[in-house]
């Protein structure tokens, strides 16, 4: 190897060579001198000198670095070898390839939203989340402000504790407003995150609570809207009619402190002074909390500790902090304030599914390795008399098996580039900002070269420990029929058939109770209207127009679209189902004494007139919304079914008043449960604000058409469009699109898990058919044989038929037991449908058995048609 120039040995080999031909030279000089012939005297001097190429390893190796030299010839040799099986080397190699590829994108999706929640931050494994109350998969803010400045300031765990809250808002004063996600934040809230800003600075303690109009851009905003504008700061821009100063820029690749979410601008908690009740009331809960744990500070700790101040927070002020008060930390992860909620209780799973994948190929590149070892027996029987020993033939096989991976590793590595930004396919079109998506960085790189690292080693372990076990001699005296066999390659070649149809079954399994999860929840009644309902989101609030403007357009909105032909029904309200968006709020009925630590939040919405009637809602008691509700009237409420059971059992809701905001409402209706964020999720209270007397922040038209809603999109948008230019109108879709965004994990999890049964079913399916193939063929002069004694072609079928039934059943025995273990992790996320559902096993398991049948019939078909006099000649 031309390398090898540095270290002299090419100089030093010159020199061996001499040396060796130097001592011949005189061992044959002194023969000939005493009598003997040159040609005998030089066969004597080589024989007495010994095995001159095992001298020249032996030198290589007292010289130190020779295992250098010898990893190179055997890295050529391999190569060669792979070279010469081109069908095998290629096959191997794609097989490797998409195991690889499916494990590595899955970690870059892992990589790019749970190892890095907060693209930019330092150190986020010392951040954590705070949530208040009741453990909740996607809670609402816990905080009030006054709750997280106490925190904040008295808490000794905490090298820094920020506040935020994320909303929608509009940039003004050009043609059309451009609708952006803002988040009000404390002061500290990019130096607990430890983000530098690229121009400008960012927000001052003396700032936090007092009405500054100061804004932080992002750096994408900065770079589409203003150009990168070097001199933007200390200018003042438009947000929400309102004019703010520019006094700096985040840098690149920030995005916020919400995991999977999008900020756009960062403004301080009250930045107009409009926001005093939120400022100064303590049961006003509407911020997320971060902390930045302490050196040597324990999440355990942390939470004690806060604990404690909550402790004495309540006891002080008992009225604002009834129900549950304990606090829980979540490390970044897995927050579930913003995505990572829900990526950690998905992503991990699909890893694990991704890693049988590969151990299911690698089994089967190792039963394809050890064929091709039984037919090189003879040349590694040879190499090991010629004095190679058990390590050197140990490190030939393994060399590859890993020359294998890497090939394949470094064509996953590029499938990957790609597949790592399919993460964002899954998601329908939603109002949320999300970011969701793979990465490429170091880590994945270095995870495609641990998971190549692990392929070789799998696929090269069991042929190389077999290499080094096959005794010379016997394989050298063996005659070419029973160089292939060998009880010891049967037992090996049928361990990884079962392996596979063990590790396959699983997989199986658990892709069928997705799928049949999808299913239900596609089937499934989420109580309320889907098809023929569209809705648009008017911006009212993030233009900056005032609540009386506003009031007027909404009537004027509801006037204009009930009148366009092809509506029926048309509504307001500020939520839509199955979005992903809660909205909870601290319900107080009237004379109810709540449990301790029992929880009285509940899921909450402002519904205008005739709401339950666009979503065919039915009202059980009482009656819906009407026009004459309007501000002037008594604040009127409407609770679901779940919500009258919980506060009122056994009586009637009618009349019965709760609070709600710190203002009474008066019950007028009962609805009908629906579904509020999932299908699969399980009965909370509910209660709807009448939206014409207490508007919502978002304003969205709800309209039950006569047809299809998409025809009537740019109608409604125009006729909104037709009131006011300048209304931001933006996520006008149908009611069926927009809920898609609720199923979409479970798209996730039903894709991915049976892309991977698919790849494990044909692998087992193809294991099974080689090994049979492959022992029938080493069986064909015994077949030869029993049939020209007599044996009929059904016995012959029946003989080989029961090889692959036999090791078909002992695989589907052992992969049924690691099933029923492995479906209880996933019981949480299936729907309808129980972890061990009979119907999924019984048929996974008969399509496994059947499609092992078939591929066990073909080879035996063919064995039963041999003409057993050939059959008898092939010895």
């Amino acid at each position: 190897m031309k390398g090898f120039s540095n270290f002299g040995f090419p100089r030093r080999n010159r020199e061996l060579q001499e040396e060796i031909d130097a001592h011949l030279q005189m061992a044959i000089a002194d023969r000939v001198a005493r009598g003997e012939t040159a040609e005998a005297a030089r066969q004597a001097a080589v024989r007495e000198f010994g095995n001159i190429p095992l001298v020249q390893d032996v030198t290589r190796q007292m010289w130190g670095g020779g295992w250098f030299e010898q990893i190179g010839r055997d890295v050529r040799y391999a190569l060669r070898q792979l070279r010469k099986s081109p069908g095998f080397t290629i096959t191997a190699t794609a097989m490797l390839a998409v195991a690889i590829c499916a494990n590595s994108t899955v970690f870059s999706w892992i990589d790019g939203t749970m190892l890095r929640p907060i693209p930019g931050a330092r150190d986020t494994g010392d951040l954590v989340s705070l949530q208040r109350g009741e453990r909740n998969f996607s809670p609402t803010p816990p905080f009030s402000y006054l709750d997280y400045r106490d925190l904040r300031e008295q808490n000794g765990a905490f090298a820094g504790i920020l506040a935020y809250h994320n909303d929608w808002i509009a940039l003004t004063g050009g043609a059309q407003p451009e609708r952006v996600y803002i988040a009000n934040v404390s002061a500290n809230y990019f130096d607990v995150l430890g983000i530098k800003p690229v121009l400008g600075r960012f927000f001052l303690p003396e700032e936090e609570a007092r009405a500054i109009p100061n804004v932080v851009l992002g750096y994408a905003l900065w770079k589409t809207r203003y150009a990168k504008d070097p001199a933007i700061v200390g200018k003042s821009i438009e947000v929400a009619r309102h004019p703010v100063t520019v006094i700096g820029v985040a840098p690149e690749g920030f995005v916020g402190a919400a995991p999977g979410l999008r900020d756009d601008l960062w403004v301080t908690l009250d930045p107009l002074g409009t926001d005093v009740w939120r400022m100064t009331h303590r049961d006003s809960d509407w911020l997320i909390v971060i902390g930045r744990l302490r050196p040597g500070v324990s999440r355990g700790q942390a939470a004690q500790d806060l604990d404690t101040q909550m402790h004495h927070i309540v006891v002080a002020y008992p009225d604002q902090h009834l129900g549950d008060n304990r606090i829980t930390l979540d490390p970044m992860w897995r927050s579930p304030f913003g995505a990572n909620g829900y990526m950690a209780a998905t992503l991990p799973i699909l890893l694990a599914f991704a890693g049988l994948v590969l151990l299911l190929t690698s089994a089967n590149v190792a039963t394809l390795t050890l064929v091709r070892f039984v037919s090189r027996r003879r040349e590694l029987a040879i190499r090991q008399s010629l004095g190679a020993n058990r390590m050197q033939l140990v490190r030939q096989m393994m060399l590859e098996g890993a020359l294998l991976s890497i090939v394949a590793g470094v064509v996953a590595l590029i499938l990957t580039s790609w597949t790592s930004k399919t993460f964002a396919w899954f998601f329908p079109a939603n109002s949320i900002p999300l970011i969701l998506n793979g990465s490429m960085d170091h880590k994945v790189v270095i995870g495609i070269a641990v998971f190549s690292l692990l392929a070789g080693m799998l696929c090269g372990a069991l042929p190389a420990w077999r290499s080094s076990h096959a005794p010379a001699i016997e394989v050298l005296k063996a005659e070419s029929a029973s160089i292939s066999g060998g009880s010891r390659n049967r037992k090996l070649l049928s361990g990884l058939v079962v392996a596979q149809i063990a590790l396959s079954l699983p997989l199986l399994i658990c892709s069928g109770l997705f799928l049949r999860t999808l299913r239900n929840l596609a089937a499934a009644n989420p109580g309320f209207e889907q098809d023929h309902v569209l809705t648009a989101s008017v911006g009212l609030n993030i233009a900056g127009y005032s609540n009386d403007e506003a009031q007027l357009i909404r009537h004027r909105i509801l006037d204009r679209v009930s009148a366009l032909p092809g509506v029926e029904v048309a509504s307001l309200t500020d939520w839509i189902p199955m979005t992903l968006i809660q909205k909870r709020n601290d319900a107080y009925p009237e004379g109810y004494v709540p449990h301790p630590h029992e929880s009285l939040l509940v899921q909450n919405a402002e519904v205008g007139p005739r709401y339950f009637e666009s979503l065919h809602i039915p009202i059980l008691e009482g009656r819906e919304f009407t026009l004459n509700d309007d501000e002037k009237a008594p604040s009127v409420i409407i609770v679901d079914q779940t919500a009258a059971r919980r506060y009122w059992p056994g009586q009637d809701p009618l009349g019965k008043r709760l609070t709600v905001w710190g203002r009474l409402f008066t019950v007028v209706g009962v609805a009908r449960n629906s579904t509020h964020t999932f299908v699969n999720e399980s009965p909370e209270p509910m209660v709807y604000m009448n939206f014409l007397q207490h508007p919502g922040y978002e304003t969205m038209v709800q309209v039950k058409t006569e047809g299809n809603p998409v025809d009537l999109e740019p109608v409604v948008e125009n006729a909104i469009h037709q009131i006011d230019s300048r209304l931001p109108v933006f996520d006008v879709r149908s009611m069926r699109e927009s809920t898609q965004m609720a199923s979409s994990f479970a798209v996730i999890q039903s894709t991915l898990a049976g892309m991977f049964a698919l790849i494990g079913l044909v692998l087992a399916v193809t294991g099974i058919y080689g090994v049979v193939a492959y022992r029938t063929q080493m069986r064909t002069h015994e077949i030869g044989v029993r049939m020209a004694l007599g044996a009929s072609r059904v016995d012959v079928l029946r003989l080989v038929l029961l090889q692959g039934l036999w090791l078909t059943g002992i695989g589907l025995a052992l992969g049924l037991a690691f099933a029923l273990g492995l479906t209880r992790i996933i019981v949480r996320l299936l729907y309808g449908i129980g972890a061990n559902d009979p119907i999924t096993i019984v048929s996974v398991v008969m399509l496994l058995g059947a499609m092992s049948l078939v591929a066990s019939y073909l080879p035996a078909h063919r064995a039963m048609r041999r003409n057993p006099v050939t059959a008898i000649r092939e010895l």
